[in-house]
């Protein structure tokens, strides 16, 4: 059955004997990376699952490797091809068609190049969430960053040590039941690797925003925020991300440029900013705008385009107003009146 065809016949409601989880995993032209990460998940302690694997129009080369895998996959394990296309369909796409087939109660995502390490990861997130008072929108959790050289990247990357800042709570498992304020203040990376939400909360969000390839994580996370009103957070770290080697091109956050980066990294706060009805969430957009505006900036200058660089030092200057940088906004439209002379 055809991956369109089968997204016709997809009901939002949980079916009687669906799995608990829906575990989706989007995979392009990476089927070694791939196995690793599928094997993390079929090794999970907890067998209430399902695995759906989107081959987002894998080259030719690689079908071999893949079809190979579908062929010896687990029951458990299903697998919708999407049509080739130059660039691929993206994650947004491929992580809306496994979600749209999924039968879970809740959606994990796990990145093809990256594992989970945990293998009580899901079992404990079961249990947390079938103990807890009422329906949890939101389960997050800590990974764990490795680069090229497989060296492990210290800073944090989402939400390390938050656990310390937060009061002792009688959560089961070591868990906290935060608010969107907190997380947002701590700052840090969504990643989805560590985010288990509730299927029909995902679905209530019209899913991942499909004209978004770059952080369009970030930008379900914001919306997730906007409207969970029961949000778990668990100190484990339970699995490994591999950091996207910058010389290479076969990942979003290195297939584009800084200028494309920060655009896209705008374009998400921007939009939140304006549909979002939550005080925490708006005021995260605009923090967040304001330095952007600033690199951007600073981009311009570099490439000696300052009249560009005057104009974008100014917005920047809207989102949060500094005295330092309003003279900066000075200098610059002094030096971008001298070009235009």
């Amino acid at each position: 059955m055809s991956s369109e065809s089968k997204l016709e016949q997809m009901p939002g409601a949980v079916e009687h004997d669906a799995p608990f989880f829906s575990v989706i995993i989007p995979t392009r032209n990476r089927p070694g990376l791939f196995q690793r990460a599928l094997q993390s998940v079929l090794a999970q302690s907890t067998q209430d699952l399902e695995v759906i694997v989107v081959n987002d129009g894998s080259a030719g080369e690689y079908l071999a490797a893949y079809q190979a895998m579908e062929a010896d996959a687990a029951d458990c394990v299903s697998w919708i091809c999407q049509a080739q296309r130059p660039n691929g369909h993206g994650p947004s796409y491929s992580i809306n068609t496994g979600a749209r087939a999924a039968r879970g109660r809740y959606l994990c995502i796990l990145d093809d190049d990256d594992s989970w390490e945990d293998m009580e990861h899901l079992q404990t997130a079961r249990d947390v969430i079938l103990r807890s008072d009422g329906d949890v929108d939101a389960y997050y959790s800590n990974q764990v960053a490795y680069d090229e050289n497989n060296q492990r990247v210290e800073h944090a990357l989402w939400l390390d040590g938050l656990a310390n800042q937060l009061p002792i709570t009688n959560a089961p498992c070591g868990t906290f039941r935060v608010e969107p304020r907190t997380l947002l203040q701590h700052g840090g990376f969504p990643h989805l690797n560590c985010t288990i939400l509730h299927r029909q909360l995902f679905l209530d969000l019209g899913g991942m925003d499909e004209g978004i390839r770059y952080e369009c994580e970030v930008d379900l996370y914001l919306r997730t925020l906007s409207v969970a009103s029961h949000i778990i957070y668990t100190a484990r770290c339970i699995g490994r991300h591999n950091v996207p080697a910058i010389s290479k091109r076969n990942n979003e956050s290195t297939s584009v440029d800084e200028t494309q980066k920060r655009l896209s990294q705008i374009r998400v706060y921007q939009k939140n900013l304006c549909t979002s009805e939550h005080p925490d969430v708006v005021d995260a957009c605009r923090t967040r705008l304001s330095p952007l505006y600033k690199h951007l900036t600073t981009l311009k200058r570099q490439s000696g385009e300052r009249k560009a660089a005057a104009v974008l030092a100014r917005v920047a200057l809207a989102h949060r107003y500094s005295l330092k940088w309003q003279a900066y906004c000075i200098y610059l439209a002094v030096f971008a009146m001298l070009d235009r002379r």
